[in-house]
């Protein structure tokens, strides 16, 4: 099946090469327009109403999100959006759109990753669902901090749930997959992306901290660490078993933040004794 594709970048070179290179390792996409600006690119998306769009971020008048905030409002979204952008730029907005689980690209634009997410458009989308993730990508944007961000969850079957970060207790590597322990929920969601996707953006913006190389805690819900069990104790009574290099790596983080976290530790019952009779 052949895909109806437009391009929005504000460099000629940038176009011809992408074309090229869509051309050679991608043939069933099939280029039906392309613009350089956000007022052309809005109207070239009405007009022809492609399957897929190739769209900078930056653009000379503004950036690709003027153009999908404004079909947004119009209730225009039914086609999905690959973002490419130069390496390195708009670090906020390539935060956000991961948080999104949509689809970026870096320039030079590497063929391999190209055809990956040519790939996922292939498949068919539902247009509620994606229209979602192009809201979440819009609020996060526009939002001045990270409190009360939401984080897209790809599940089995191509379903996605919306999760409050600041909801989510845990998370746990299960294969190549993840289990996210969201507070209030009584099952865990089993997310088909691996911990280390994960734990790229969580640790960077949020106080989610790795006691191994197969959890990943959010340090909201920690109660109490004991170091010499190597255990984490959580408020709701959960307790998760950090590793030995792990526990060293928290135990440390911890008394590098006691401003910010306080006195969690404990350290048995030899510890204790050491605090009742130090002199």
């Amino acid at each position: 099946m052949m895909i109806n594709t437009v391009i929005i970048e504000d460099i000629p070179d940038n176009r011809e090469a992408l074309k090229k290179l869509l051309a050679a390792e991608c043939p069933q996409v099939n280029i039906i327009g392309e613009a350089d600006n956000v007022e052309g690119g809005y109207n070239l998306i009405k007009q022809l109403q492609p399957r897929l769009v190739f769209q900078d971020i930056e653009l000379t008048d503004g950036t690709g999100f003027d153009i999908l905030n404004r079909l947004h409002e119009e209730d225009a979204i039914d086609f999905e959006v690959i973002f490419f952008t130069a390496h390195g730029s708009f670090e906020n907005a390539r935060k956000a759109i991961a948080y999104s689980a949509l689809d970026f690209i870096t320039k030079p634009i590497n063929s391999d990753d190209l055809k990956a997410a040519v790939s996922k458009a292939a498949s068919k989308i539902d247009k509620e669902q994606y229209s979602a993730q192009i809201a979440l990508l819009l609020k996060n944007l526009s939002m001045a901090s990270n409190k009360n961000k939401s984080i897209a969850i790809h599940l089995i079957k191509g379903i996605i749930e919306f999760v409050e970060v600041d909801k989510i207790m845990y998370l746990e590597a299960d294969g190549t997959m993840t289990k996210i322990f969201v507070n209030g929920n009584e099952k865990p969601f089993l997310a088909t992306k691996n911990l280390g996707h994960y734990s790229k953006l969580l640790t960077s913006d949020y106080n989610f901290f790795p006691i191994s190389n197969s959890l990943l805690i959010n340090m909201d819900y920690v109660k109490q660490y004991n170091h010499r069990e190597l255990t984490v104790s959580l408020n709701n009574g959960v307790h998760l078993f950090a590793s030995r290099r792990g526990g060293q790596d928290f135990r440390r983080y911890l008394n590098d933040n006691k401003s910010r976290f306080g006195d969690l530790q404990n350290e048995g019952i030899g510890g204790l004794f050491k605090k009742l009779f130090k002199r």
